[in-house]
């Protein structure tokens, strides 16, 4: 009987020798910008805590392209063939309520109320999440990438100067009738066709933070480049829902704090890429036009783009004016602060 026993011992020991450490987890993280972006730069930072958290965990990254566009991603994430995806307003196609991140002249002119705001607003995780929610993705993260910035031929500084103006936005309606209340003609050109359509004089103008502007070279090709406080650029980071609630309690918290703490390591460094990328233009191009509209120009914008909100209402229905009004409390409120 010990002979028998001693048998069964040895032979288990020897399967787990042979089987070796445990196979890694490969998680799928999808984003919609290039190596080395503002989105790549989270996802990494998300994969250094998360895998640090989680040792048998592999997050591979997928830049734009590589998987398909936005919408392509997020039809992935959301069907469960990829585990996260960082996206932003242009898959409101899918979501509308997630428009709210293209609505104009709704944020703070502070950055620090605006990162606060998309760290920890009620009105976004819970409202905007609960929508996310229902198309079978779980909002992990909020995050800012910097103003949109107008880069031209021409300065841009009243409404006027914006009459037939070809401007390249993303696939988002609600921002094409912004646009088209400015006066101008927009146009939806692909990210990564931009700078040929700059080139060949297809579009006239083009929105992009800063460090977008400058990483793709699209300085190049234009003269001035115009803050008007407009549209912070926000991206969300979300993971397919199922998949998610199949995680063990201890799992989930390693990526909710992996992903929040992301947020502050972005917020930090983002400010700073913005600010490097705008020197670089500038040392490059000596004589590219800066400019910050004044007050006064850009209530002539504001007034202009007020019906924009009625639509986005329009457009997110009931829960997308309570996420509107709520929005703005907590921005005033802390504003107060």
């Amino acid at each position: 009987m010990r002979k028998i026993v001693y048998c069964l011992m040895f032979c288990l020991v020897g399967l787990a020798l042979f089987a070796g450490p445990a196979l890694a987890v490969d998680i799928k993280l999808a984003h919609e910008e290039i190596t080395g972006g503002m989105e790549d730069l989270y996802a990494k930072n998300f994969k250094e805590r998360v895998e640090k958290r989680l040792p048998d965990w592999n997050v591979e990254i997928y830049p734009v392209g590589v998987l398909g566009d936005a919408q392509d991603q997020a039809e992935q994430v959301m069907n469960g063939v990829i585990n996260f995806d960082i996206t932003c307003s242009n898959i409101g196609v899918f979501i509308p309520m997630i428009r709210i991140f293209a609505v104009p002249f709704v944020w703070s002119r502070d950055n620090a109320v605006n990162s606060k705001i998309m760290e920890s607003s009620p009105a976004l995780y819970e409202i905007l999440g609960k929508a996310i929610d229902e198309k079978g993705m779980k909002l992990l993260s909020v995050f800012p990438e910097g103003w949109q910035i107008w880069s031209s031929n021409k300065p841009l500084k009243t409404p006027e100067d914006f009459k037939n103006l070809r401007i390249r936005v993303m696939a988002d309606p609600l921002l094409a009738e912004v646009y088209k209340s400015y006066g101008a003609n927009p146009q939806h050109v692909p990210y990564a066709e931009i700078y040929s359509a700059l080139q060949l004089k297809q579009i006239d103008a083009n929105i992009q933070p800063y460090f977008a502007h400058e990483e793709m070279s699209f300085y190049e090709q234009q003269d001035y480049m115009t803050n008007a406080f407009e549209i912070p650029f926000a991206s969300a980071f979300v993971a397919n829902l199922e998949w998610f609630n199949s995680l063990t309690p201890a799992e989930q918290e390693a990526v909710r704090l992996s992903a929040t703490e992301a947020i502050a390591y972005i917020i930090e460094e983002g400010d700073k890429i913005n600010e490097a990328d705008k020197a670089k233009m500038l040392k490059e191009r000596p004589n590219m036009i800066f400019y910050d509209l004044t007050d006064e120009e850009r209530d002539k914008f504001v007034a202009l783009a007020t019906p924009s909100e009625k639509l986005f209402i329009e457009m997110a229905g009931p829960e997308g004016e309570k996420l509107l009004t709520e929005l703005k409390k907590e921005i005033k409120t802390l504003e107060g602060k």
